[in-house]
């Protein structure tokens, strides 16, 4: 049997510091959210005891994502992940408890879960003293109680950006301009460079992380400008240092057409021809690269993925043409 599912007034309220409670937000292969209802008695201190609340359980002398997983619902085992941090909430005391800080984290699992999967499948299903069950965004927004609810709706904001969201009792804590612009969500940025050489060859990489074949470029980091991380990118991976030109093609993709659910600005930057000699000494500083290969632009985009090889095209296009090509998803944009 597993143990009832801890909510935060079942935490020792000895002590003066802060109890520390979390919580996961664990999606299914829908999209639908995990909630956790308690056995009557085990709610979360603001009604009946008969509310639905986000999996978790309260944190001992441990880390917070240790014990997230030590406290999920029997059938997720070995095989969830904790990820990345997405909330975190001081829940101002109620007598005669004390402050709690909430950490809600988002939990993997490395093959998906499936609608009729180990925790609740299609409808409510008893686990030990509790009850869990996947729910639509909206449903599950509207089951729990008002702070749960607000802390939830943040985190699910954060896991659709790039930031932590700092909360209290549910809502975000006053900041200044600069840290608010910092933290709206954005899509990711990636800058490419097309590199040719002075026989119109186009330059593909053969990289040791994944599969298949790629363009020299990479991730804009935060402080960066996409031709400046087209130059690094260069640099760190071949140890070319030429300069970065005029844009040539932005290629922009939605969260849905990306293979990590953020939307993606791709930027492709035109290079100087290399010489023969410079084509021979490329160096792969970085060991990210395991060799390089010269091909044909027709052979190029046919070997590339094909995001990628539509990318090139647009490029060799644009630099004839004196242009610059928007893409969306690799295919040409739209006419307004």
């Amino acid at each position: 049997m597993t143990p009832p599912v801890p909510s935060p007034s079942a935490i020792e309220l000895s002590g003066s510091a802060p109890g520390v409670h979390v919580e996961g937000l664990i999606r299914d292969d829908r999209g639908r959210l995990l909630l956790v209802r308690p056995s009557p008695g085990g709610g979360d201190g603001d009604g009946d005891g008969d509310g639905w609340e986000l999996p978790g359980g309260p944190v001992g002398d441990e880390e917070p994502a240790r014990a997230l997983l030590r406290t999920l619902p029997v059938g997720f085992g070995r095989s969830a992940e904790a990820g990345r941090l997405l909330a975190v909430d001081t829940v101002s005391a109620q007598p005669p408890g004390r402050t709690l800080l909430v950490f809600v984290h988002a939990v993997h699992a490395p093959h998906g879960i499936g609608a009729a999967g180990a925790a609740g499948g299609s409808g409510d299903r008893p686990t030990g003293a509790a009850t869990v069950a996947f729910h639509p965004e909206e449903e599950a927004l509207g089951l729990l109680r008002p702070p749960a609810a607000r802390r939830l709706a943040a985190a699910i904001g954060a896991e659709r950006g790039a930031h932590t969201a700092v909360l209290r009792d549910g809502l975000r804590t006053p900041m200044g301009p600069r840290d608010h612009y910092a933290q709206l969500p954005a899509p990711m940025a990636a800058a490419t460079a097309l590199v040719t050489d002075t026989a119109g060859r186009v330059l593909v990489l053969h990289p040791g992380y994944k599969e298949g074949l790629e363009l020299p470029g990479g991730m804009v980091e935060a402080h960066e400008a996409p031709a400046g991380a087209a130059a690094r990118e260069l640099m760190e991976e071949l140890a070319l240092d030429v300069p970065v030109g005029r844009l040539l093609v932005v290629d922009t993709a939605p969260a849905s057409a990306t293979r990590h659910g953020r939307a993606l600005n791709c930027f492709v930057f035109d290079t100087p021809a290399l010489t023969p000699r410079q084509a021979e000494e490329l160096v792969f500083a970085d060991g990210e690269i395991l060799a390089a290969s010269w091909l044909p632009p027709e052979e190029a985009v046919r070997r590339l993925p094909s995001h990628l090889g539509a990318r090139v095209s647009a490029a060799l296009r644009a630099r004839e043409g004196g242009t610059v090509v928007h893409l969306v998803a690799g295919r040409p944009a739209p006419s307004v």
